[in-house]
C-alpha cells in the first residue's frame, strides 16, 4: 500500500500530466499549483492519469486510428482480474511469464541496483516481483484503475511501492526521476507511429540511466505467418516495430539499443528492448 511516508517520497519529482507544473501532496488530493487541476487519492492510490491519445499532445483532431479504446479497458477491477487470472491458469501464458521473469531478472541485474524504478503499465503486478528486489522504491502505474486496484490488493512486496493511475502519454514525472523504467506489452497495442514515438519518448524523459521496454517485431515468425494468413482469414495486422526502428528511437532519445532478446522465437512475436542511455 501507498502509505503516506511513501508519497513524501515522491513529492519533489511529481509534476501535473496536464501542465507539468509542481504539484502538492494533500491528505486526499493532488493539487496542481499551476493550473489548479485537483486529483483525488483513494487508499492511498493517487489517480493522475491524463486520457487521450495525440489530441492532448501535438493537437491533431481529426479522426484516425488511435489507442483510446484500449485506454478504455480494465478499468473495472472484474475485469482486471479476469485478465490477471488468464495469466495464472493457461498454461503457454504461464510459459511466457516464466520466460519474462527470467528475462527481466537478468536484463535488470546487468544495470545495477536502482534508487527507484517505475514500471509503468504496471497491470495487476504479474511482474512486480520480478523488479522489486532490484530497486529501493517501486512506483507502479497503470492508466487503468482496475489494474491498479488488483495489483495494490493482490500482489505483495517487502520492498516499498506507490501504486498510482498514469498514462504513459504524459508521465506525472519530472526528467530523470527514475534510474529505470519497464513498460512491458503496451507498445503493441499502440496503431500509429506517432503514439509509440510519443511513448518512447516519454520513458527516456522521466529515466536517468535505462528503459527497458517490449515490442512487436516486424520480422518475427510470428508476424510473418500471420501476414501469410491474413488474405485469407483477414485478420487485422499486428502493430509493430523492426528492431532497426526500436534502435532508432533510442538514438534519438540519446541512448543506445544494447540487448533485444525475443520472448520465445517460435510462439511469440515480442523482444525485450535494453536501450541504455549515454553518459554525458
Amino acid at each position: 500500500m501507498s502509505s503516506p511516508a511513501d508519497l513524501a517520497r515522491i513529492a519533489n519529482i511529481l509534476i501535473c500530466p496536464k501542465c507539468s507544473a509542481q504539484v502538492k501532496i494533500q491528505p486526499d488530493l493532488i493539487l496542481c499549483a499551476g493550473c489548479g487541476a485537483k486529483y483525488p487519492i483513494h487508499e492511498g492510490i493517487p489517480f493522475l492519469a491524463r486520457m487521450g491519445t495525440a489530441n492532448t499532445w501535438d493537437g491533431t483532431t481529426k479522426d484516425e486510428t488511435n489507442s483510446k479504446e484500449y485506454q478504455e479497458q480494465y478499468h473495472e477491477i472484474e475485469k482486471a482480474a479476469e485478465y490477471n487470472i488468464e495469466y495464472k491458469e493457461i498454461f503457454l501464458k504461464r510459459m511466457s511469464t516464466a520466460r519474462e521473469y527470467m528475462l527481466l531478472r537478468r536484463l535488470l541485474k546487468s544495470q545495477g541496483r536502482s534508487g527507484m524504478l517505475l514500471e509503468l503499465p504496471c497491470g495487476g503486478g504479474r511482474l512486480s516481483p520480478q523488479l522489486a528486489p532490484f530497486t529501493n522504491l517501486l512506483v507502479e502505474a497503470d492508466i487503468a484503475e482496475g489494474q491498479v486496484l488488483y495489483g495494490k490488493k493482490n500482489v505483495t512486496s517487502e520492498t516499498p511501492r506507490i501504486w498510482m493511475t498514469a498514462s504513459a502519454f504524459h508521465i506525472p514525472f519530472k526528467d530523470d526521476s527514475f534510474d529505470g523504467t519497464v513498460c512491458i506489452r503496451l507498445c503493441h497495442h499502440l496503431p500509429t507511429a506517432n503514439e509509440r514515438e510519443r511513448l518512447i519518448k516519454e520513458l527516456f524523459r522521466v529515466s536517468k540511466r535505462f528503459v527497458i521496454m517490449t515490442f512487436f517485431d516486424y520480422h518475427s515468425l510470428k508476424n510473418l505467418l500471420r501476414r501469410m494468413r491474413q488474405p485469407f482469414d483477414h485478420k487485422p495486422p499486428k502493430m509493430t516495430m523492426t528492431v532497426d526502428e526500436v534502435r532508432k528511437q533510442a538514438s534519438e532519445n540519446g541512448a543506445e539499443l544494447v540487448e533485444c532478446p525475443s520472448l520465445m522465437s517460435l510462439s511469440s512475436g515480442h523482444r525485450y528492448a535494453l536501450m541504455v542511455k549515454n553518459k554525458p
